[in-house]
């Protein structure tokens, strides 16, 4: 039982941190948005569901499995990515469907690895939160559970694209080059910055 208790406080902690650096409702300046501002809304009221059914689901958990464990890891591994990209953007952060339009390319720390680490920290926790939630909440659950995460990963998916597209926009050919240098949410290899003299 020990376990167990470690496992809840353990994923509680990884989810309150997540839940903390994932949100940033602040209007900032020179800030557009890349969806509909009613469809932004929807998926700020779409993480309520799901995140109602961790807390149940954690509180709630009788044992723990070796799948549990796999899924702290996604988990963990999400909520470091997203504190790093936050951390790394700083000021240049936005919420998920804005951006600033005063682009440029940020291409360092963790951007320099992955050019969405947010959506693919958010993508790991959405799936290690599954792992957990699924065999423990029951189906009634899960599907309260998995249809605003299916809203959220669409969402996201049309929020990078576009950010992406604006990107090549306004920044080019700099932009096309540290595209294929860098993998959307795998870390393959470094950008390079190649010099134009």
């Amino acid at each position: 039982m020990a376990d167990v208790f470690v496992f809840q406080i353990l994923q509680a902690f990884v989810a309150l941190v997540f839940t903390v650096f994932i949100s940033d409702f602040r209007k900032k300046k020179n800030m557009v948005p890349l969806v509909g501002e009613r469809w932004t809304l929807v998926l700020k009221i779409s993480v309520l569901f799901p995140l109602a059914v961790y807390v149940y689901v954690l509180v709630s958990l009788q044992w723990v499995s070796l799948l549990d464990l796999g899924a702290l890891g996604l988990t963990l591994v999400g909520m470091f990515l997203v504190l790093k990209a936050k951390s790394d953007l700083a000021r240049h952060h936005t919420w998920a469907g804005y951006c600033l339009t005063s682009a440029k390319l940020f291409a360092r720390g963790i951007y320099a690895y992955i050019r969405h680490p947010l959506y693919t920290g958010i993508y790991l926790f959405i799936f290690g939160f599954l792992l957990t939630a699924v065999p423990h909440g029951g189906w009634q659950l899960s599907l309260i559970a998995a249809v605003p995460l299916v809203y959220v990963m669409g969402f996201l998916a049309y929020s990078a694209s576009r950010e992406t597209e604006m990107l090549k926009k306004k920044l080019g050919d700099e932009f096309l080059a540290y595209e294929s240098q860098v993998h959307f949410c795998l870390p393959l290899r470094k950008y390079v910055e190649v010099s134009s003299a």
